[in-house]
């Protein structure tokens, strides 16, 4: 597959040493096919794959390929393959705003008005750090979109997002108050570095980043038609071993849409170290996290999330679009640094990156307790379960919109059920603790008293137990009828169907809600909730979508004119 191996214990002796001061060692590199053993799955003629690069001691040691960037044409994945690196596009958003910073051209505590005056005046300024750290409150673009009815898989452009921008009416918190991801915020400061410099983002990146390292290949996707030499097609599994081509028309600067190899990767790694792009402040200013208003700190700096990696401070970022999936890992201390690209949708590539950076960075004992830790994971029973306090675990949960957690009892054991999952057996490790192997993570309940239970906790969610409402058919159809959104220029008709309130997707689909609350509904696809306003007769007269990264979008019910 055209790979590059450099298998040296320490780069000095192929007299790569003159690129940077004094090299240390951490040992002898591993033999590269104990790397290619974690890639087998995807080294095959009937498979997507991806690339990886592994940097170390001031120079690139590995990159390889696996599997194919097109299955049509049996076209393998190399090093040189483009890959949509999705959110990992931002931190060199990150490191452009950073050099402006530096340059003294932008502030961080410059309102986007500023920039971007069709911005809407929310009362109290949406600032670049704000934007940077995604503390803005701006609702987040993939979510809002496809409530407005666009097809994400078609052509989304810079420009589309920013009407979206201009149309918001309302934020989802007020600036600084919380830490909500959002892809929207790089989208604004993609534009603003446009506007900033009277250049499109697109050439004063290339100019300003990728040609300095010499990164010659990698560009912004500003057109979606575009054809790009050597660029991987994306895809999703559908069972039996076959694939899917999954369509991208995605063009949102900033915050995605930045194509790269992974050899082009390894030099964005290094440039960490040598700063050759952008200057030794404006790196180190990327690394500063951000503050809410409460002064309590946000793990995130420009782009990049301000993580532990083996007792040291790394930076790392996943990214996720279509079939795309990306990792990067940098470890500034042990200068070590890998990236993980692939087209495929199944890829791990955060699980993949952990496995090979343990291969460079484990000594013998590290590597022995974490795979003793591994095995034990989920395993140890700390106390003697007893199966007859367990109904009061039993219930709905509420993990987040349109994310329900259903225990239900089954013999002599519990039983975990995602919304449109299977459900799971639950192997009990304590009293109130209960590991699912499916899930890889552990689910405790936290006791109200010695006979209820009022909410669970699963991977640092407080997921509150629901009092599921019993509707009647009568009062079940007052909620059905059209709802307009002047926000997204947008009407919804929520209709019964199958004895549910439902609506009828575009694409033929019903999309069910069912009652979790008191005038509160959740989506049983999608991610969002509904919350219904009623007028004084109690009939709804308003409704509020809230998703995972959006909130309280407003529909107001209307009656349409007969045909």
């Amino acid at each position: 597959m055209n790979p590059t191996k450099i298998t040296t214990g320490c780069l000095a002796a192929i007299g790569l040493f003159v690129l940077l001061p004094a090299v240390e060692c951490y040992g002898a590199n591993p033999e590269p096919s104990k790397i290619d053993r974690i890639f087998s799955r995807w080294d095959r003629k009937d498979s997507p794959g991806m690339s990886i690069v592994v940097v170390k001691d001031g120079a690139v040691v590995y990159q390889h390929g696996y599997g194919y960037a097109n299955l049509e044409h049996r076209i393998p994945v190399t090093p040189q393959t483009m890959f949509d690196v999705a959110s990992v596009a931002k931190q060199f958003t990150g490191l452009g705003i950073a050099m402006l910073v530096d340059q003294g051209k932008i502030s961080l505590d410059d309102n986007i008005r500023k920039f971007l005056p069709d911005v809407p005046d929310f009362g109290k300024p949406i600032t670049i750090a704000h934007l940077l750290h995604h503390t803005s409150g701006l609702r987040d673009w993939p979510e809002t979109l496809t409530l407005s009815g666009v097809d994400t898989e078609g052509a989304v452009t810079l420009d589309l997002i920013l009407e979206m921008v201009r149309r918001q009416r309302e934020l989802d918190f007020a600036p600084g108050e919380e830490h909500l991801y959002s892809n929207t915020g790089y989208n604004l400061l993609a534009a603003a570095i446009a506007r900033g410099t009277g250049q499109s983002f697109r050439a004063w990146m290339d100019k300003n980043l990728f040609k300095p390292l010499a990164m010659d290949r990698t560009q912004v996707r500003d057109d979606p038609a575009e054809i790009v030499a050597d660029f991987a097609d994306s895809y999703t599994p559908i069972g039996g071993g076959k694939f899917c081509r999954v369509q991208s028309g995605l063009a949102a600067q900033g915050s995605s849409s930045l194509l790269v190899s992974a050899e082009d990767m390894g030099k964005w790694l290094l440039n960490f170290e040598t700063a050759k792009a952008g200057g030794k402040p404006a790196i180190k200013l990327m690394q500063q996290p951000g503050k809410l208003n409460d002064g309590e700190s946000v793990n995130y700096g420009f782009g990049i999330a301000l993580s532990e990696n083996r007792g040291s401070s790394a930076i790392t970022h996943s990214g996720s679009w279509a079939g795309y999936r990306s990792f990067l890992l940098w470890i500034p201390e042990k200068r070590f640094g890998i990236a993980v690209l692939a087209n495929t949708a199944d890829a791990d590539t955060h699980g993949l990156a952990s496995k090979v950076a343990g291969l460079y960075l484990d000594d013998s004992s590290t590597a022995k307790s974490s795979k003793s830790s591994e095995k034990s994971v989920g395993k140890e029973v700390t106390t003697k379960p007893d199966p007859s306090s367990w109904d009061r675990f039993l219930g709905t949960y509420r993990l987040g919109p349109g994310w329900l957690l259903t225990i239900t009892r089954e013999k002599d054991g519990l039983m975990a059920q995602a919304t449109n999952e299977d459900k799971f057996k639950m192997r009990p490790v304590s009293g109130t603790k209960f590991f699912v192997d499916a899930y890889g993570a552990a689910v405790e309940f936290v006791p109200e008293t010695s006979e209820t239970v009022n909410r669970l906790l699963y991977r640092g969610i407080k997921a509150p137990k629901l009092a599921l409402p019993q509707l009647t058919p009568e009062r079940l159809a007052t909620y059905a009828g059209d709802y307009w959104s002047e926000e997204l220029q947008t009407l919804g008709r929520l209709e019964i169907h199958d004895q549910k309130l439902a609506l009828h997707h575009r694409s033929g689909a019903w999309i069910n809600f069912l009652p979790t609350g008191a005038n509160r509904f959740d989506a049983d696809r999608g991610g969002f909730s509904f919350e219904f306003t009623c007028d004084p007769n109690d009939k709804p007269r308003e409704v509020k979508i809230s998703g995972g990264r959006v909130r309280n979008i407003r529909y107001t019910r209307v009656i349409l004119s007969e045909p």
